[in-house]
């Protein structure tokens, strides 16, 4: 089983962005020295979220940092990302 550094953690969702799109935010964490990205996304379609994933995951990768989707096991497997968070329901 693979363990993650989790001491820099962040979540990438979309809907709490600023006014700086999510591949800037999540550059300039990867940057920072974020350690996990995890994309969180209630909103978009299937076909948007697994476009953003591959974003995110060709960023993190640049960074060896491990990305995981939240609750989307369907677009983790299409990306082949790191993982999945599955919450409690």
């Amino acid at each position: 089983m693979k363990t993650f550094d989790l001491s820099l953690y962040v979540i990438a969702d979309p809907s709490v962005r600023g006014k700086y799109p999510l591949t800037e935010v999540v550059l300039r964490s990867l940057e920072g020295g974020a350690t996990m990205i995890q994309l969180r996304d209630k909103h978009q379609t299937t076909r948007a979220m697994i476009e953003t994933a591959k974003l995110l995951l060709a960023m993190a990768q640049q960074f060896h940092v491990p990305l995981i989707i939240n609750d989307r096991v369907d677009v983790a497997l299409a990306v082949n990302a790191d993982g999945v968070h599955l919450g409690d329901d």
